[in-house]
């Protein structure tokens, strides 16, 4: 095949990969051109078909790594503007950011650039820089740490950094936290990974709108409260995200069967009508048990008193699972998952007023093991 028919069949694959790693089509396209202009010009004349498009891709993303590494300074004020709460990041965190950026190895910043401003799988990045994607994974979570700790250190405010995902009620979650010392940011649309890279852990609030029943393999059985399955996709990225990171984490009501969905596990789709609950649970306080030698047990005590409001939970566990509170009828309150940090999903709410002291302990709970991840 000539370099023009390669060219040609592989433009609009080759145009996309270099446009995600530079975030511009127009940009991609110059980038796209001047590959297939050095390929015409420089590419060995014995490769077979494979191995031209191989060449080809090895150009065009070699010239797309020059280009982010042109503009790497500008980009990340971008990094630190994703890890605020949707306003432009003051002069401080932006000076911060950068600090944080000159203490990493030229090869540091490249492969948390690739990672986290370009979007590159790490399947890419190993194909860019000659590792496997394990070895790639490591490079960047090592480079990744280093980049958060040292963010950590240079930045004014010195609260850990709790990022919440609320679509509905974010200052009422915003006070609960920020009233036990946490530096409340919420996650955009976008970029999770991005915005979590500067984070000291995350929260993933309840909703009024149930979990689309196919996100487990389901139909609806029953009347479900608006399901969004393109809005739950994004939040089941978010929270595998911030698993990956090995971040402190709560899942709060949604939050909390989210977790225990994304991990294998399914839901009854109504308490009530699928028999798993003798009474309604929808804001009703009522008292849970929690089991001995679990975080429950030791922040909460054995019977606290918290506040519901849901009409679905937890049914089939998910893979590493484990209950650790639960209603007078057995129902599934609280989980939490055997994780070096701070892991717990509550059916319960936590920020609402008549779970006083057992959500404030929650609240405390999760910022001591922020600050912990900080230090």
């Amino acid at each position: 095949m000539t370099i023009e028919g390669l060219f040609h069949e592989h433009r609009d694959r080759l145009r996309h990969r270099v446009e995600r790693m530079v975030g511009s089509r127009e940009t991609a396209e110059d980038l796209c051109q001047e590959a297939f202009l050095r390929a015409w010009r420089h590419a060995p004349v014995h490769l077979d078909a494979a191995q031209q498009a191989a060449w080809l891709y090895r150009t065009a993303s070699n010239l797309a790594v020059d280009e982010l590494r042109r503009r790497g300074p500008r980009r990340w004020e971008e990094l630190s503007d994703a890890a605020g709460s949707g306003a432009q990041p003051d002069g401080l965190e932006v000076v911060a950011a950068r600090e944080a950026l000159a203490r990493l190895s030229a090869h540091e910043r490249l492969v948390v650039l690739l990672r986290l401003e370009a979007g590159l799988s790490h399947a890419e990045i190993g194909a860019l820089l000659d590792l496997s994607p394990e070895a790639a994974r490591k490079r960047v979570e090592r480079a990744r740490r280093r980049f958060a700790a040292a963010y950590r250190g240079a930045r004014p405010d010195r609260r850990p950094v709790v990022l919440l995902l609320a679509r509905e009620d974010p200052g009422l979650y915003a006070t609960w936290l920020g009233d036990s010392g946490a530096d409340v940011r919420l996650l955009g649309e976008a970029d999770a990974e991005r915005q979590l890279a500067a984070a000291d852990a995350f929260v993933l609030s309840g909703s009024l709108a149930d979990i689309d029943p196919g996100l487990y393999g389901e139909r609806p059985r029953r009347a479900i409260v608006g399901p969004d399955l393109r809005r739950d996709r994004r939040d089941v990225r978010a929270l595998r995200a911030a698993l990956a990171l090995d971040l402190p984490i709560v899942g709060v009501c949604r939050g909390h069967q989210l977790l225990n969905v994304i991990l294998g596990g399914t839901l009854y789709q109504d308490v009530e009508e699928d028999g798993a609950a003798a009474f309604s649970h929808r804001r009703d306080p009522h008292l849970i048990e929690t089991r001995p030698e679990t975080v429950a047990r030791r922040v909460l005590g054995r019977r606290p008193e918290v506040s519901s409001g849901h009409h679905q939970a937890l049914r089939r566990l998910g893979r590493g699972v484990g209950v650790t509170a639960t209603s007078p009828e057995g129902l599934v309150e609280m989980v939490e998952l055997p994780r070096p940090v701070l892991t717990l999903g509550l059916q319960w709410h936590p920020e609402h007023a008549p779970a006083g002291r057992a959500g404030r302990r929650i609240a405390d709970a999760l910022v001591v093991a922020a600050a912990r991840r900080a230090a």
